[in-house]
């Protein structure tokens, strides 16, 4: 058994090369689905807000936190202008394929890829001078959000940006029943993070809140409606992760009733450290 999440859909299942689709991405994220249907491009749409969150600009060096198979780095380059991108994945075998594409992609210079869990990373060592952290749809999976974002902010200087799209709960008593989808999912529970919340959380880990954006409708209503109008091609695929995305699906439509499970982006930065409390980086 490995101690990292697997994601829900192998990227072979849903970024489709069509004949207008231009170059084929390995997206793995829940999309943001304002005005298109097709996953590749609600995919990188999600990932581009997170970037806009950070406010990622010309000459940043990003820390990209489960970076999945590596198209958010390539977008925080090509899109932004990132100067340099450490892109952290636990897993072995992503990492290798996340090496292969970012070779092809000529961005060998300049996309540094780590193995490792997003929690054990030490700045000074595997993300030397970064300006920006981002996590894009993945925080929630880690084994637990509150250490990870503490042991960052011990770690980097006041002023770091930090973004992330991430799930949330409407209100602390709605958490039993969601907190049941969530169990089912491989969510921990102490990662459902209620919307009041995540301000003073923030802080208490050395986090101060820029702005939080509620989207759940274009993503969570929009990933399970997007997997549940075609849900054959889904079923037909057990083996590239279909039944888990339609489980996945069905889960969220279950927990948003009463709109008890939200998504936000949040774009934040660390605070001065006078008067912070954050926990010791990992060892």
């Amino acid at each position: 058994m490995t101690d990292y999440p697997r994601p829900v859909i192998v990227p072979a299942l849903v970024n489709r090369r069509t004949a207008d689709a231009g170059s084929l991405g390995e997206w793995t994220n829940l999309g943001f689905w304002r005005g298109v249907r097709r996953y590749g491009e609600a995919a990188q749409e999600l990932a581009r807000r997170v970037g806009e969150a950070a406010k990622l600009r010309a000459g940043d060096v990003v820390l990209d936190c489960a970076c999945g198979y590596g198209d958010s780095a390539r977008l925080w380059i090509e899109h932004f202008g990132a100067a340099h991108v450490y892109a952290v994945e636990p897993d072995p075998a992503i990492t290798a394929r996340i090496t292969e594409r970012v070779h092809t992609w000529g961005l060998s210079d300049r996309i540094t890829v780590r193995t490792m869990r997003a929690e054990a990373v030490v700045v000074a060592e595997h993300a030397p001078g970064v300006t920006a952290v981002v996590c894009v749809d993945a925080a929630y999976h880690f084994q637990s959000r509150r250490s990870w974002l503490g042991a960052l902010a011990a770690q980097l200087p006041a002023g770091t940006r930090l973004a992330l799209a991430d799930l949330a709960i409407a209100r602390l008593r709605y958490s039993r029943l969601v907190g049941s989808v969530a169990r089912r999912t491989g969510i921990p529970e102490m990662n459902l993070w209620a919307l009041n919340d995540i301000e003073p959380q923030l802080a208490e880990c050395g986090f101060g809140l820029d702005r939080l954006t509620r989207c759940g409708r274009e993503v969570l209503g929009g990933f399970a409606g997007y997997v549940l109008r075609a849900p054959w091609r889904f079923l037909s695929q057990p083996s590239q992760g279909g039944w888990r995305a339609i489980g996945t699906a069905l889960g969220i439509l279950l927990a948003r009733r009463g709109k008890r499970l939200e998504y936000v982006t949040v774009a934040a930065h660390r605070l001065a450290r006078h008067g912070v409390s954050a926990t010791t980086p990992p060892a």
